[in-house]
């Protein structure tokens, strides 16, 4: 972009100031994801003057873009796979804007990627024409990463370079903000875990991942091992590299069957009770797994 048009598209920004720094206001001072995905996207709407809008993330474990919506009063979670043949999924893998007149014409869509295409089952579903689209990546200054993209739906007469200008402001904030929020959000997680859990040396407790990976872990765990690991080499590691004497065990099918099922179960070893607790997200699907282990 050249200088003269950024200096344009900073002057159509200072034009609604008032409006523009409210929301800078709010972007940067919320550490809330619901109030991202829901008032400040809002926000942005009035702004680009668009129908519909929706700030999709990224979840990299289920290969989702996924986000929350208002319905009847109450947030309701979306997803969607993130393939490139969809508009959303292609800008967030491939890192590129997407700006067409009309997502039901094909040529439009094929000089962007042979390969992208508009999904109309979503449109049949709800009534709803989809027709100007704008999507922007969000992304993590520091790294590259693409975090998730903003969606922009059916402005009179498309999107101009002016709304392309003014929401490439916005993906560099709301990637701070987002980044900002999911910390938050981790942060209160591991409170609430640490809250329930007493770290007591005669008990173990190991929480891991879905993909059974040691996310903490108490000195019990160092016990376990043998004294072969200290807690702190442990994270991060799966969990039967440092246990292989518990695989094939009546633990490594109650771990299964909570993961599958999400219900606390019990499972009796030689010397040990462990009690398998999972822990769910908003939606009710197990993220992680706490294991308390008790001498018989």
């Amino acid at each position: 972009m050249s200088e003269f048009k950024e200096e344009i598209l900073v002057g159509q920004l200072l034009l609604n100031s008032d409006k523009f720094f409210d929301i800078l206001n709010t972007i940067l001072s919320t550490l809330k994801m619901n109030e991202l995905l829901t008032t400040v996207v809002e926000e942005i709407q009035s702004i680009i003057k668009a129908d519909r809008c929706t700030l999709y993330l990224i979840d990299r474990e289920s290969n989702e873009l996924y986000s929350k919506v208002l319905q009847a009063d109450s947030l309701v979670e979306i997803r969607m796979p993130l393939i490139k043949n969809s508009l959303a999924g292609f800008s967030a893998l491939t890192k590129r804007i997407v700006n067409v007149k009309d997502a039901y014409d094909d040529s439009d869509l094929k000089a962007i990627d042979k390969e992208l295409c508009f999904d109309k089952r979503w449109d049949k579903k709800s009534g709803y024409r989809t027709k100007s689209v704008l999507v922007m990546p969000i992304p993590v200054k520091m790294s590259g990463e693409i975090i998730g993209v903003f969606q922009a739906l059916n402005k009179s007469g498309g999107f101009t370079d002016a709304d392309v200008g003014i929401m490439e402001h916005f993906s560099y904030l709301l990637g701070i903000a987002v980044k900002n929020a999911l910390l938050y959000q981790i942060i209160e997680e591991q409170k609430k875990l640490k809250d329930s859990i007493i770290d007591d040396i005669d008990e173990g407790v190991c929480i891991i991942d879905t993909k059974k990976r040691i996310i903490s872990a108490n000195r019990f765990l160092e016990v376990m091992s043998g004294k072969r690991y200290p807690v702190q080499e442990m994270i991060g590691e799966y969990f039967y590299d440092i246990f292989p004497n518990l695989k094939n065990t009546q633990l490594e099918e109650k771990m299964n069957e909570v993961l599958l099922y999400g219900f606390k179960k019990v499972a009796l070893l030689e010397v040990l009770e462990v009690k398998i607790i999972p822990n769910h997200d908003d939606t009710g699907r197990v993220k992680r797994l706490i294991l308390i282990f008790t001498r018989i």
